[in-house]
């Protein structure tokens, strides 16, 4: 019976060990399971959201020009061919060359940009470009609509003959000064849109489209030059 007694206590004392024990090997598999988790989650937001920034969709028409990214081919130079990312190539159609400044008064500064466009395979005419979200340096821009038609280049870049005249109002133009100033930032980024309203050709025939262009670039910063 003593022996009993004995052996009781100590068998309890093993049964809570092997009870701790398991807790305790739970614990940490919900851990290890919870970190692991976590993890998958953090690369799949590293995987999947920069195909999400760059997806995004268009309405059909846009002033009577159905939206088409597609109906413009953009010419490779030699040794290159047009793969699948043959739509994203269409980004590069307009760029902005470098800016100057044209005149500061009390009201703001009014930049003259030029405007780059590169050479397709096909033939096309523009009719006027339309920019939206424009973002320069951080600030937020309003363009003026392009009212200047041209025929889209087929050999090499061409820079359009009226560049861009982009206006900075105060006081954010005086916040660009004043930051410019202790910055002296050499170039700016640039992020915005361009829709390109014309008639592109495909095969034989011509087609009222309106292009969207996506910009993500930079700039040579005129400011630095004051």
């Amino acid at each position: 019976m003593g022996l009993t007694l004995i052996a009781a206590p100590q068998l309890v004392s093993d049964e809570m060990t092997k009870i701790q024990s398991s807790h305790h090997g739970l614990g940490i598999t919900k851990r290890r399971q919870t970190s692991a988790l976590a993890c998958a989650l953090f690369i799949l937001a590293i995987v999947i959201a920069p195909a999400l920034a760059q997806t995004r969709t268009y309405p059909d028409k846009i002033r009577g020009y159905k939206v088409e990214r597609t109906v413009v081919e953009m010419k490779k130079p030699e040794g290159q061919s047009n793969g699948p990312g043959a739509e994203s190539d269409v980004d590069s159609l307009i760029k902005l060359g470098d800016p100057k400044v044209a005149r500061m008064t009390p009201l703001g500064i009014t930049f003259e940009v030029p405007i780059v466009v590169a050479p397709v395979k096909q033939s096309g005419h523009v009719d006027f470009l339309v920019f939206e979200d424009m973002n320069i340096n951080g600030r937020s821009v309003d363009i003026d609509e392009y009212q200047h038609e041209f025929n889209l280049p087929n050999k090499k870049p061409a820079t359009l003959n009226s560049p861009l005249r982009i206006f900075i109002y105060l006081p954010s133009a005086l916040l660009a000064v004043l930051g410019e100033s202790t910055e002296s930032k050499d170039t700016w980024p640039v992020t915005g849109r361009v829709y390109v309203f014309g008639k592109f050709k495909k095969s034989i025939f011509s087609f009222k489209r309106v292009v969207p262009v996506e910009l993500n670039m930079t700039m040579r910063n005129p400011l630095k030059e004051k």
